[in-house]
């Protein structure tokens, strides 16, 4: 085993993506050292409702993960505005994985911080890169400091990365995908006969949608994934507010009888399409689809994304029933890029 490096940590945003990125550590910290010669310390965690913590000498991602679930599912000091923590924990990187508010404010304001501090960012948030991207990755650029996203839209499945990653000289035009698991899985629900408040209650029950689940049902989640995935990959410079969007609160069972009598499905593709003068279109679009399509197969809460390339052609990544785990594993994939830049 060569030299390990510490990697330290300002956790923002304690929920279960964060707690299960801590478990991936956990279980991984001889790999890590091993394979990649890292070790990952957390030197402060801030939350809104559950306490802070802040220890400049740092502990491992287990042991604040032991400690607040020891003390009640809560950290020992009262909670602390962000930015006052990022400045307070002299840390390497900011992991933003607070709650998304519309707009993005919050966590946008977060990563300001951490870049006025010399911080580099891992976030989970959809909301600076949907809202704020164009503005972050020009100043991270300018200021020699590395801007890390790729759970924000499918889980932890490689798509920026992939982007970035695998496809060196070619550009993307266009896409097109199911993005929202919470919609899709209760359009599958009513199309084998539940009703949308059945279907609702039994995601719900799931976990993995919220108890207010609007924000999927009404597009607003699938439009701020196609705001984050057109800024990125097609250098749009939009926001979620200006993507038209359809909703499936209304829909009703006979509506999805309707058009499984046709040999179709009903599912809410989000796409975007750069024209010839590089002027980016986008929209949430509530759409009957064909066997022929992928977007047919992809059940439950799995995801699917096609990328139209210049010169790769047609690029289909499908993620199988991602939860809780890939977001965190998300995390875990972009802590590690920085660490190979560092």
């Amino acid at each position: 085993m060569g030299d390990v490096r510490e990697i330290r940590l300002c956790i923002l945003g304690f929920g279960h993506v964060t707690q299960r990125f801590c478990e991936l550590v956990r279980d991984r910290e001889g790999v890590l050292a091993r394979e990649h010669g890292v070790r990952f310390l957390v030197t402060a965690v801030g939350t809104g409702t559950h306490g802070s913590v802040v220890d400049r000498a740092g502990r491992t991602p287990a042991q604040v993960l032991a400690q607040f679930r020891a003390d009640g599912d809560r950290f020992p000091d009262d909670e602390r505005d962000g930015t006052d923590l990022i400045g307070a924990s002299g840390a390497d990187v900011l992991v933003e994985s607070t709650p998304l508010a519309h707009g993005g404010r919050l966590a946008i304001t977060h990563i300001d911080a951490a870049f006025d501090a010399g911080l580099d960012v891992v976030t989970v948030n959809k909301g600076p890169i949907a809202w704020d991207y164009r503005r972050l990755r020009t100043r991270a650029d300018g200021e020699g400091r590395r801007l890390r996203h790729e759970g924000v839209t499918m889980d932890g499945c490689p798509v920026y990365n992939l982007a970035e990653f695998c496809l060196p000289g070619d550009r993307i035009i266009g896409f097109r995908g199911v993005l929202n698991s919470t919609s899709n899985y209760v359009l599958d629900a009513m199309a084998e006969g539940a009703s949308q408040q059945e279907a609702i209650a039994e995601a719900i029950d799931a976990g993995f949608a919220e108890t207010d689940p609007s924000y999927d049902l009404e597009g607003h989640d699938a439009a701020a994934k196609v705001a984050a995935l057109a800024n990125v990959l097609l250098d749009a410079d939009i926001t979620p507010d200006a993507i038209s969007r359809d909703s499936i609160a209304g829909l009703t069972q006979s509506d999805v009888a309707q058009v499984l009598s046709y040999g179709r499905r009903l599912r809410l593709i989000g796409e975007a399409h750069r024209d010839e003068d590089g002027e980016v279109s986008a929209q949430v679009s509530l759409t009957p689809v064909r066997s022929q399509d992928p977007m047919y197969w992809v059940t439950g809460t799995s995801s699917c994304l096609v990328l139209e390339t210049e010169l790769a052609g047609t690029v289909e990544i499908v993620e199988r029933d991602g939860l809780l785990t890939q977001t965190a594993y998300a995390i875990y994939a972009d802590l590690l890029t920085i660490a190979r830049a560092l």
